[in-house]
């Protein structure tokens, strides 16, 4: 793939960073909300600041950047779709990764699932 543009890179940094700030917010509520507990002898924000803040930096970013470039490629000067179908992927992989790591249901908590109750019933875990 070619060099990204300065305007792409700060799009990737800005929406994708944006997501994984949403998705470690969350992540956090949902924890709190149900009472999660990682591990004992580490505290579950230290957890989230040093695995989940860059993991999801860094797959939002990278996710941001791949399907920008596919969307984008042979079409000119056009960035609306590309940058459409890249916030919807963005948003598709956080559920995932908000399913898998937000809402651990092999860990102990006092939610059903550890799904926290303020979760729409309409959207899944």
């Amino acid at each position: 793939m070619a060099k990204s543009s300065k305007g792409e890179s700060f799009l990737s940094v800005v929406i994708g960073g944006s997501a994984a700030f949403g998705l470690i917010v969350l992540t956090r509520r949902a924890w709190d909300a149900c009472h999660v507990v990682l591990n004992g002898n580490i505290s579950n924000g230290t957890t989230l600041f040093f695995v989940g803040v860059p993991v999801s930096f860094v797959v939002n970013i990278v996710l941001f950047n791949v399907v920008f470039r596919i969307m984008r490629r042979g079409k000119g000067g056009k960035w609306m779709m590309p940058l459409l179908a890249a916030t919807i992927a963005i948003t598709i992989a956080d559920l995932g990764l908000f399913s898998w790591a937000g809402t651990p249901d092999t860990l102990p908590g006092t939610c059903p699932g550890n799904v926290p109750p303020w979760w729409p019933a309409s959207v899944p875990t």
